[in-house]
């Protein structure tokens, strides 16, 4: 299945660009650090068999998030475009 020119331009901007951005924005690293400080202690109070069913909640929370990243990026860029055109 082709893709369609936008979503080419999404998956490169959110997957390169905005993780440039969030990596320098300090909030978002406040932020990180407080998830990874979170999950250690998880990893301290859960057993190995809890832990797995923990690690596959977070793969899908995360896809998740990303999906809705994507399509947040998505329609901000239609949006922007609609703007653009309505401008002309």
């Amino acid at each position: 299945m082709e893709k369609e020119v936008l979503d080419i331009i999404t998956e490169i901007l959110t997957n390169e660009r905005l993780d440039g951005i969030a990596f320098q924005n300090e909030e978002y690293m406040h932020a990180e650090e407080e998830t990874g400080r979170r999950q250690d202690l998880l990893e301290e109070m859960l057993n190995e068999e809890q832990y797995k069913v923990f690690e596959k909640y977070l793969t899908a929370e995360n896809h998740r998030t990303a999906v809705y990243a994507a399509l947040s990026y998505k329609q901000g860029m239609k949006d922007l475009t609609a703007l653009l055109v309505s401008l002309l």
